[in-house]
């Protein structure tokens, strides 16, 4: 963990108690601490000061976290957020993650935990800038390789990352199609101004509105403040839509108004709003499929089609491979395990193998590979049987997210069985929260494994 001299969190929680027990935390780590109790209180408190962490509960009264999370993008975006929860809303508090928090506390949770999870997000994290990658050999615009296949989109990159056209980038899912979109924001003309990911498969009708456009004060029974719409908060900065195809019908029409027209209108206003945000837009599948089928609307189709970049799969670039291997292992080494490569016979398999979860795959292989592994080279043992020996009509016919939950599953089993199933234990060889270790058991249906 980085010294923690002048190191600032604001813990905001409208609960008195666990606010305190979390504040006593912070200071007895040598941090210095603030309290809010709401979302606007810690607003107020984020534009005068700058923190380097904030605990934020997600509900509360006035404003919730999930709002302030939002609010923090625009105004702190280089602020790493971690949400707290109860058990019930942990799905929600996942849904956080996927919008910028960096991690979640879920409640009731042991001090030990809360110490446990502040050091890992002091130690790691990194700025939106700096997720991606410094300019090496081995790398462009933060996408690791120099294969053939991945040249027409750094070209496609150095075009747009300097214009204002609406993209669309399209690929399977694990192909880095959020990276792609980030070169082109940080590597542009846009860079200073934020760069706000929604995740669309997780944003449901009844919010997606009020998430994109707004509401003012009063406009349906819970809105108890006016709220800023994504695309206004974004200034001039990019708003990427990633699953674009993911938005409900209903919401596509005024989305299509808003790229054409620049304008949005919050939900209860009758005043029109001038945007200034760049859209970005992904898929996984075929929008003309998705046309066809009445899916997607085909005049917000042609709108968003303008620019398309289509990112390869990692079977049509297994050249880079070898590097992007390299990456991983640099990224998930410790002092513990100081990894120094793999074994010729393993970057054989990992050459030979489909990858239908492509570059996300391929990284949860090896973070599962350096966690299990005992050794200082990564051998064909330390890699998933899905992997060294893959049934050839799974590996090319079954979805990707498949093939992920088995390889999840084994780790798992693998991790509890060296800690003789302590949970905790295996939590942390995981390099994952122990109530996140708990949900992927019942997941699996694991719960019979020896308890700690």
């Amino acid at each position: 963990m980085p010294n923690t001299e002048a190191l600032k969190v604001l813990i905001v929680d409208d609960d008195n108690r666990f606010r305190k027990v979390c504040e006593d935390i912070t200071l007895d780590m040598g941090l210095e601490s603030s309290t809010a109790i709401d979302g606007i209180d810690a607003l107020e408190q984020i534009k005068k000061r700058k923190f380097t962490l904030a605990l934020v509960d997600l509900k509360m009264p006035k404003m919730g976290g999930l709002d302030l999370l939002f609010l923090c993008r625009k105004i702190a975006p280089g602020l790493p957020v971690i949400i707290i929860t109860g058990y019930g809303s942990i799905e929600t508090a996942v849904e956080a993650m996927k919008l910028g928090a960096v991690d979640y506390i879920a409640k009731p949770c042991s001090i030990k935990e809360i110490r446990s999870i502040i050091k890992k997000v002091l130690r790691s994290w990194k700025s939106p800038r700096n997720d991606i990658p410094a300019k090496g050999l081995k790398d462009k615009y933060g996408i690791i390789g120099r294969s053939r296949a991945i040249q027409p989109v750094y070209e496609r990159i150095e075009t747009m990352s300097h214009a204002d056209n609406t993209v669309i980038i399209m690929g399977e899912s694990g192909v880095g199609k959020e990276l792609v979109a980030k070169a082109i924001h940080y590597y542009g003309d846009r860079a200073k101004e934020p760069f706000i990911p929604i995740d669309c498969s997780v944003l449901s009708l009844n919010i997606v509105e009020s998430e994109l456009f707004g509401h003012i004060k009063g406009a349906f029974t819970d809105a108890l403040y006016t709220k800023t719409g994504l695309l206004k908060l974004a200034g001039k900065g990019t708003v990427f839509f990633d699953e674009i195809t993911e938005i409900p019908l209903q919401v596509q029409a005024k989305l299509l108004r808003a790229i054409q027209e620049r304008e949005i209108r919050p939900i209860g206003s009758s005043k029109m709003e001038k945007i200034e945000a760049r859209i970005i837009a992904a898929t996984n599948r075929e929008l003309e499929k998705a046309v066809a089928e009445g899916k997607f609307r085909e005049d917000l189709f042609y709108r968003l089609h303008v620019i398309p970049i289509s990112v390869p799969p990692l079977r049509d670039r297994k050249e880079d491979i070898p590097v992007l291997v390299d990456h991983f292992i640099q990224k998930y080494s410790t002092e513990r395990k100081n990894i120094r490569g793999v074994s010729p016979e393993t970057i054989q398999i990992l050459l030979s193998y489909h990858w239908t979860g492509n570059i996300r795959e391929l990284e949860n292989v090896i973070q599962q590979a350096i966690a299990l592994g005992s050794g200082e080279w990564i051998r064909p043992v330390d890699l998933p049987r899905a992997v060294r020996k893959p049934s050839r009509t799974l590996a090319h016919t079954s979805p990707g997210v498949k093939l992920l939950k088995e390889i999840e599953r084994e780790a798992i089993l693998k991790a509890l069985r060296i800690t003789s199933g302590k949970k905790e234990d295996a939590a942390r060889l995981l390099g994952i929260g122990k109530s996140t270790l708990y949900e992927k058991i019942k997941r699996y249906g694991l719960e019979d494994m020896k308890s700690s």
